[in-house]
C-alpha cells in the first residue's frame, strides 16, 4: 500500500510539471509578442482578421488603358522624327495605319476623403504611359520605320458596385509612385463618399528599422481579385529611403499593394510601403497569327506568318517594396500642386 501511495504521488507530480510546463511555454510566448517594441519576426500571436478587413476597405482596384495609331512609313521616303513637325498629313507616305490599346491594372490606398472627392496612392507605371514611340529599321538607321501615337487614355476606379474615371494629380517616374483623384457620385453609393472610401486607417511605420525577417501583410488585387498574402522582409535599407525586398507572392496587378509590418503585436499595425514590382526576365518568342489557327489543322505543318512576341516572366518570391519614407518624401514634394487640385494629403 505505501508503494502505491508512492506511485500516484509521484505521477500526479509528473503530470503537474507536464502542464505547469505547457503553460508557461505558451505564456512566454505570448509575454514577448505583447511587451517588445520591435518589429516582430515571426507569424504574429492573436486574430488579425478583424484589422486585415478595416484596412482592405482602403484598398480599391483600379485599371488604365491607352489607345494608340500606329503609322508605318514607307523605306523610300526616309523620314526622320525631326521631319514630321512639318508636315501637315501623313498621308502621302504612310503605307498602313494600325489602331492598338494597352491596358494596365493595380492597386491604390485611399489617403485623402472628402463629400465629393476621393484621392489614392499608387504605382506611376499603373497609370502611366507613352505618348510617342518610334520605331527604326535597325539599330543605328536614323530613318523610321514607324510611329505610334497615343490618341486617348480612359482610366477607372472599381470599388463593385461603384465604377468610375480618376484623373492622374502627381506622379514621379523615379520612385515609382502617383497620386490620382476621382470625383465621386454618391449616387452611384449605399452611403457617404467618407464610409465607401475611408483613409487608409493605420500611420506610416519606420521602415528603417525593420530587421531581417521582419513579418508583413500584404493587401492588393492581383488579376482583379482583392487577396491578402504574407512576406518576410529581406535586403532592408536597400537605398536612402529604407525600400527592402519581400518574399511575398506577386502577380500582375499587385502593383501598389499597401505592406504593413507589426511593431510588438497585433493590433500594433504600421504601414511601412506599396508593394513596387517583381523581379522578371524577358523572353522573345517566335509565335503564328492567331487569326490564322482557327482554320489550322492540328498536326499540320503551320505554313502562315510568324511574329516575334516579348513575353514577361515574373520570378516570384522576390517582392520590391517602396517604403513608407520615399512615400512621405513624395507626398511633401507634391503638398503645395496637390493643394491647388483641393487635395489637401496630410498623413
Amino acid at each position: 500500500m505505501p508503494r502505491q501511495t508512492a506511485f500516484v504521488h509521484t505521477l500526479l507530480l509528473s503530470v503537474l510539471l507536464i502542464f505547469t510546463s505547457c503553460y508557461q511555454t505558451v505564456e512566454y510566448v505570448y509575454q514577448d509578442s505583447d511587451m517588445t517594441d520591435e518589429y516582430v519576426t515571426g507569424y504574429p500571436f492573436g486574430n488579425a482578421g478583424p484589422y486585415l478587413d478595416q484596412m482592405k476597405q482602403s484598398v480599391k482596384r483600379i485599371t488604365s488603358t491607352s489607345y494608340y495609331s500606329t503609322y508605318v512609313f514607307d523605306p523610300e521616303q526616309r523620314i526622320r522624327p525631326e521631319d514630321l513637325a512639318s508636315y501637315d498629313s501623313f498621308d502621302d507616305f504612310v503605307l498602313a495605319e494600325i489602331s492598338s490599346h494597352t491596358t494596365s491594372s493595380g492597386t491604390a490606398v485611399v489617403i485623402y476623403n472628402s463629400q465629393q472627392h476621393v484621392g489614392l496612392l499608387t504605382s506611376d507605371h499603373v497609370v502611366s504611359s507613352p505618348d510617342t514611340l518610334y520605331e527604326f529599321s535597325d539599330a543605328e538607321s536614323t530613318f523610321l520605320e514607324s510611329m505610334t501615337v497615343k490618341t486617348r487614355q480612359i482610366n477607372w476606379l472599381i470599388d463593385t458596385p461603384y465604377l468610375g474615371s480618376f484623373e492622374k494629380l502627381a506622379s514621379d517616374e523615379a520612385a515609382d509612385l502617383a497620386v490620382i483623384g476621382a470625383r465621386i457620385d454618391e449616387n452611384q453609393l449605399s452611403g457617404s463618399v467618407r464610409s465607401s472610401f475611408p483613409v487608409f486607417p493605420y500611420k506610416f511605420g519606420n521602415p528603417e528599422e525593420l530587421p531581417f525577417g521582419a513579418f508583413t501583410y500584404n493587401i492588393g488585387f492581383p488579376k482583379g481579385h482583392l487577396m491578402v498574402t504574407t512576406g518576410l522582409v529581406s535586403s532592408p535599407n536597400r537605398d536612402r529611403f529604407h525600400s527592402f525586398l519581400s518574399d511575398a507572392l506577386f502577380n500582375p496587378g499587385f502593383s501598389g499593394g499597401v505592406v504593413v509590418a507589426i511593431r510588438g503585436g497585433i493590433p500594433r499595425f504600421e504601414w511601412v510601403g506599396i508593394a513596387r514590382s517583381a523581379s522578371a526576365n524577358r523572353e522573345w518568342l517566335v509565335v503564328p497569327n492567331e487569326d490564322l489557327l482557327q482554320d489550322q489543322i492540328l498536326h499540320h505543318p503551320y505554313q502562315h506568318e510568324l511574329y516575334v512576341e516579348e513575353k514577361t516572366r515574373i520570378e516570384y518570391g522576390i517582392t520590391h517594396i517602396v517604403s513608407s519614407n520615399r512615400i512621405q518624401n513624395f507626398l511633401e514634394e507634391h503638398s503645395s500642386a496637390l493643394d491647388d487640385q483641393g487635395y489637401r494629403i496630410r498623413l
